[in-house]
């Protein structure tokens, strides 16, 4: 059936009909497919060359795409909805203990299933790898110290679990060939890779958040010194296996004293030589640019110049408790805008869909589908914005960001607009209402509107 709607397709190019078409035909809407189309299974049995042509028409993301979501596998249809085709899933299914039961056979299935949902939904993967599997921890710890909190398998259950026990890798060598060999799985070099694999895994992260140590959560049981241990290690498996992947330290929770206080000896001891992403966390906080320029001066501090992700972003009652759902609409905006003009790469926010770590208000989707606010502001946003190759900031409140060579002027606040904006120009607000009128009767206010010009 597929080999016979890839003739048809070859055809229509001949025809000339445009790309819309050809898309439509090879994306058909989610409802229609079956449950292996969805998860990506067509291509396993694909030749090549055919494989190669559905590969052109399904990859409309490139890695320069700015916009990501975390853990959205439970929305991925309205994820697409929204242009967003980068995932950080959450704990994800890149465990240890799930993937080698014993010091032995590796078994992939969890990790394979999860990638062919993904890729289904057109998405690229950045990977948090968790160090721990039961059978290694006993081996070495006390497991009572080693005990961990969140995430412990409840409900709704793979992949959001994790094992008990989270401490240091007894057998480090064991764990480093772990990584080796999950790295080659999911590298795309046609070399042992999983099959009907579409987008290469070529980003991980080396755990998530191993300074938060409470009975409430504990991602990680151990010292600074041993968490530098752990990116090493990590660090110099993943390079092995794939020179062209992209490192990542474990995401920091903020740049508040209680967070430094553990990455500070983590980074005095040349952590900067383990990774080529920094990055943090900013969950129901008070921040203009989600800690963008706190994490960028934390860098400076060890000599370090490096890309800054922003890898969990939500708002949150701390934050925003006084908000509504209007002026969470207007902070995503103002926020994101920040945190691009500070130096920014990419920014996964945690609450496509209700329920969520942050407000409630501040989630896009909620119950039974309904939208709030925040979702088309965010959609806006992303039409306006993504695969800038540059942002500037003009003067307080005004941005100036470049797609494909032209300007997208970001502008809320007081003030007068920048004078290089003039001539009838097309607004649009953060609903995406568009209208076209002379840049001089612009009046700026505090919700945020999108300027290009003519």
């Amino acid at each position: 059936m597929k080999t016979k709607v890839l003739i048809i397709l070859i055809i229509l190019i001949g025809l000339g009909v445009g790309g819309f078409l050809i898309w439509k035909n090879i994306t058909a809407p989610e409802e229609q497919k079956t449950e292996e189309e969805r998860a990506g299974k067509e291509t396993e049995s694909l030749p090549v060359d055919e494989k190669e042509l559905v590969e052109i028409f399904k990859m409309p993301v490139t890695e320069s795409s700015h916009f990501g979501f975390m853990h959205p596998q439970h929305s991925y249809p309205e994820a697409q909805n929204i242009n967003v085709h980068w995932e950080r899933p959450h704990p994800g299914p890149f465990i240890w203990d799930e993937l080698q039961k014993d010091n032995g056979e590796y078994s992939w299935s969890f990790s394979d299933n999860y990638i062919k949902k993904s890729q289904g939904f057109n998405f690229n993967i950045i990977a948090t790898i968790w160090p721990f599997a039961d059978w290694d921890q006993k081996s070495c710890h006390s497991l009572e110290v080693c005990r961990g909190y969140g995430f412990e398998g409840l409900p709704p259950g793979p992949p959001d679990k994790l094992p008990i026990y989270r401490c240091k890798p007894c057998d480090m060598a064991a764990y480093s060939n772990f990584v080796k060999n999950l790295v080659e799985r999911y590298d795309g070099d046609g070399l042992n890779d999983m099959p009907g694999l579409i987008y290469p895994i070529k980003y991980w992260e080396v755990l998530n958040e191993p300074e938060i140590q409470t009975k409430e959560l504990t991602f990680f049981n151990g010292t600074p010194d041993e968490y530098f241990q752990i990116l090493k290690i990590t660090y110099n498996a993943v390079k092995a296996a794939d020179p062209e992947a992209k490192v990542l330290h474990a995401g920091m929770a903020g740049t508040l004293k209680e967070s430094l206080d553990f990455w500070k000896p983590v980074f005095a001891q040349g952590a900067g030589n383990y990774f080529d992403i920094a990055s943090i966390h900013s969950i129901d906080a008070d921040n203009e640019d989600f800690f963008a320029k706190e994490m960028e001066d934390f860098l400076k501090d060890y000599n370090l110049t490096k890309l800054i992700w922003i890898t969990e972003a939500q708002y949150g009652k701390g934050g925003g408790g006084s908000y509504d759902k209007e002026d969470f609409a207007k902070l995503l905006i103002k926020s994101f805008t920040s945190a691009f003009a500070n130096g920014v790469e990419k920014i996964f926010y945690v609450g496509l869909s209700a329920p969520t770590p942050g407000h409630p208000d501040a989630a896009l989707i909620i119950q039974w589908g309904q939208k709030n606010p925040i979702y088309y502001s965010f959609k806006t946003l992303v039409e306006k914005i993504d695969y800038f190759e540059s942002v500037e900031r003009l003067a307080e409140n005004q941005y100036k960001f470049t797609i494909v060579g032209k300007p997208v002027y970001v502008l809320w606040g007081v003030g007068t607009i920048p004078s290089e904006i003039a001539g009838l120009v097309k607004i649009t607000d953060i609903k995406g209402d568009e209208r076209e009128i002379d840049a001089l009767l612009i009046a700026l206010t505090d919700s945020p509107i999108f300027v290009e010009t003519k």
